[in-house]
């Protein structure tokens, strides 16, 4: 990551002044900076720049800055556009106390999307407002190569998937019916981006396996099972490098535990096995039990309800998560796949 490389930086500001001594430290550090003294003009700037860094007073003519940052973060952009948000608390100290109170009290994972990256408080030193602009620029780098890391990892998941024609679309079908499910459940946005990312990398272990060993269609000698069973360990070894990944990782490790203590490859039982990993596994085994395999035909969603119903008996997987996803998820899901050409393929 070359966090030192110049970026382009887009600073809002109505005091002209400020705008000036702004721009010329930002420059010093080798940045490329453009100004604005409205939020209309920084919106007509943004149309024809992608900005790495954008830094917006809250008091602007018309649109405040709060705003001008939720539009930013609205917008569609090629890479993620890291705001800050300049509070004068010389103007009006009260104001700007509610701004900082109801931003810092909040815990990482009650901000949302549309909020500022950071809060820098004016009277600034120049030199100072360049350190928040360069913490930036390495957090929206990082994020940056944190993405191309997971589609990566996603694309190398998606092309082994494609090996195999009996399992075609079984990554985004997954990752459809494990959001949908957790939604039903109440997750928020952290934990359904989770579920959708360990829809297509919960088998990326598969990858250091041999491919004669995975594709094999006999019984499998003990060895060879132990180490068909090992692509859980693997896989939550291989995206442990990427930070992005680490609430995904429970999952890639955990998506065949069992509620009995059963599963593999730490036999877990119930109370020990993560929410996201209990919500992952009922979709995991629906799509199992629909695909096609060597020993059997592709089941039917009757046949698959059936299986399921039994084995939560057997105390295998969640009771309520089950009744949620026969009573909310499966309901016209055949359609929504079909719609989207992910229907599940034919023998």
């Amino acid at each position: 990551m070359q966090a030192q490389r110049p970026g382009d930086i887009l600073v809002v500001d109505a005091d002209t002044v400020f705008l000036a001594t702004a721009a010329k430290a930002l420059g010093a550090q080798g940045h490329h900076v453009q100004t604005a003294t409205t939020a209309h003009e920084a919106r007509h700037l943004l149309e024809k720049t992608v900005f790495d860094v954008v830094v917006c007073a809250y008091d602007l003519p018309g649109e405040n800055g709060a705003q001008l940052c939720r539009f930013i973060k609205s917008s569609e952009t090629p890479a993620p556009v890291f705001t800050a948000l300049l509070v004068d608390v010389s103007h009006d100290s009260a104001q700007a106390e509610t701004l900082l109170q109801n931003y810092f009290s909040r815990a990482p994972r009650e901000l949302v999307f549309s909020d500022p990256d950071d809060i820098i408080l004016k009277p600034i030193w120049p030199e100072i407002l360049a350190g928040h602009v360069l913490n930036l620029l390495r957090s929206r780098r990082y994020l940056e190569e944190c993405n191309n890391a997971i589609a990566t990892l996603m694309a190398v998941a998606q092309g082994i998937e494609e090996q195999d024609r009996h399992a075609r679309g079984h990554c985004k079908r997954l990752a459809v019916m494990s959001v949908e499910l957790g939604s039903v459940l109440g997750c928020d946005e952290w934990e359904l981006t989770a579920l959708e990312r360990a829809a297509y990398l919960h088998d990326i272990g598969m990858a250091t396996i041999h491919g004669a060993l995975t594709h094999k269609n006999g019984n499998f000698s003990p060895q060879e099972r132990e180490m068909v069973k090992s692509h859980t360990v693997r896989g939550a070894e291989l995206c442990a490098t990427v930070a992005a990944l680490r609430p995904v990782l429970p999952i890639i490790r955990g998506h065949h535990e069992r509620g009995d203590g059963s599963g593999y490859p730490d036999g877990l039982r119930s109370a020990e096995i993560s929410r996201l990993v209990q919500i992952f596994a009922l979709p995991h085994l629906y799509e199992a039990l629909r695909l096609w395999r060597p020993y059997r035909v592709a089941g039917t969603q009757t046949r698959a309800v059936e299986v399921m119903r039994e084995e939560v008996k057997w105390g295998y997987w969640n009771a309520t998560y089950f009744d949620a996803f026969v009573g909310k998820v499966l309901p016209g899901l055949d359609g929504r796949l079909d719609s989207m050409h992910i229907l599940w393929p034919s023998g």
